[in-house]
């Protein structure tokens, strides 16, 4: 799958499960992981909010992707990262 492919698949997981706590847009890029093995790299990008707040459905919605995407055929792991405006840490 092309990144603009699996951004247009995991954009209404995110919304779906993150959109309460303030998520607005995905960002996907492919590249290697820390062990140098093929993966997809998605950053989730918020309005400013309480980054403790969505801990559960951050959860759900990292499951739900690498569920949306192995059901494709899709064998990189997806990363999925957390990048909220004024937060102390980007989890």
């Amino acid at each position: 799958m092309t990144d603009e492919e699996i951004r247009r698949l995991v954009e209404p997981i995110l919304r779906k499960h993150l959109g309460p706590f303030g998520f607005e847009t995905a960002e996907v890029v492919s590249g290697r992981d820390h062990d140098g093995d093929p993966a997809i790299f998605v950053r989730a990008h918020y309005r400013p909010s309480d980054p403790k707040a969505a801990g559960k459905a951050r959860i759900h919605a990292s499951i739900a992707i690498a569920d949306a995407l192995s059901d494709r055929g899709e064998e990189r792991y997806p990363y999925l990262r957390h990048l909220i405006p004024d937060a102390e840490v980007s989890p």
